[in-house]
């Protein structure tokens, strides 16, 4: 298939590498120049990216373009534009591909947070599908430049459609891309909740602050920051999530089975043993700063959407604002205001949302 990977940053490099690898002709779309320009040079330089995998091999995989041109990355039609940038970027990103010849069967956003819904008013008449999934097919992390390593991959990659119409034709073009595809979330609602990282990535931060800070870049916040206590506020926060799950509907398990459905093919056991496992084998270095997008994307786009989901629905969310609070007072920054809210997306209120949904 066609595909644009947009976004050449740890994930979308990585994507865009193992697309290619399995036949597809991929453009790989660099957003911005504020990261991993170094890496992004090597790339376009030498025509494709060092791919390193699981199992230790390395190959160079020749890509059919790499491009900062918005013009020349959408220069034909396309199978699948496959949105891998940070979540902030989401509604520049939208306009600037109104403005470009943009048509494709499918936009998938990952991870979205609802940023399905920029999207849609930009491109409905444009693209067939829109989808996002709470976490990508692989976790990757770019080491020097023009090489990308695969950490982790995943068992299952569940998606979330704007409409339940579009389910079937979507799901048959992500399964062509990934073989991890082949499950549906009720609502892309429920696939911006069941993002992992508004969960893990704003408690590891938050309260491993002064350790990250203090260790220089050698900080490990799968393996050090998850101890008893802080697991205590894991299931505050989830339990917050959980309710509005049951209230739109949605089967409201846990965090940790969540990751065990993502992360293992067999369902079973001690979820908790899943994530121990992936904190030792899989789960990457860093965060090296508090100025990461671990809080500067999933405080105000995860724990801000939840915060106003839960506002609409009626359900009380304290651990979801008091964190929100803590973010922006470490950074200096008041992530209230800069949160994605329904508002924020275009919706006076959820049922607005939720009947879009259903009247595409």
């Amino acid at each position: 298939m066609k595909v644009c990977v947009v976004g050449a940053g740890n994930a979308g490099c990585a994507h865009a590498a193992i697309l290619s690898r399995a036949g597809h002709n991929v453009t790989l779309f660099k957003t911005s120049r504020s990261l991993h320009n170094d890496h992004f040079a090597a790339i376009s330089g030498r025509g494709g990216i060092v791919l390193r995998d699981t199992d230790g091999s390395e190959k160079f995989v020749k890509l059919y373009r790499a491009t900062r041109d918005l013009t020349e990355a959408f220069s034909e039609p396309l199978d699948v534009i496959l949105v891998m940038t940070q979540t902030g970027c989401h509604s520049s990103l939208a306009a600037a591909l109104r403005s470009a010849s943009c048509y494709a069967q499918m936009a998938l956003i990952v991870p979205g947070y609802l940023g399905t819904t920029y999207f849609w008013r930009a491109l409905h008449d444009r693209v067939d599908v829109f989808a996002e999934s709470e976490s990508p097919a692989y976790d990757a992390r770019l080491e020097e430049p023009g090489a990308v390593r695969v950490c982790f991959k995943n068992a299952r990659m569940a998606l979330g459609f704007l409409t339940r119409s579009e389910r079937s034709r979507g799901l048959a073009l992500a399964s062509e891309l990934f073989e991890a595809c082949h499950y549906v979330r009720s609502s892309v609602v429920e696939s911006a909740l069941r993002n992992p990282n508004l969960i893990l990535h704003t408690i590891g931060c938050i309260t491993s602050a002064s350790r990250i800070e203090y260790s220089g870049g050698d900080f490990w916040m799968y393996r050090e920051a998850f101890t008893p206590s802080v697991w205590n506020l894991v299931e505050r926060l989830d339990c917050e999530r959980r309710a509005i799950l049951s209230e739109i509907g949605a089967q409201p398990t846990t965090y940790l089975q969540d990751c065990q459905f993502r992360n293992e093919r067999s369902i079973g056991g001690d979820p908790r043993a899943v994530f121990d496992r992936y904190a030792s084998e899989g789960g990457p270095k860093g965060p090296s700063s508090l100025n990461t997008r671990y809080l500067t994307e999933d405080v105000p786009n995860g724990l801000g959407l939840l915060c106003s989901i839960g506002s609409s629905l009626g359900v009380q969310t304290p651990i979801a604002h008091s964190l929100i609070t803590l973010a922006g007072a470490l950074l200096k920054r008041n992530f209230h205001s800069e949160s994605r809210t329904l508002k924020a997306l275009g919706f006076d209120r959820f049922t607005a949302l939720w009947r879009l949904q259903e009247e595409l």
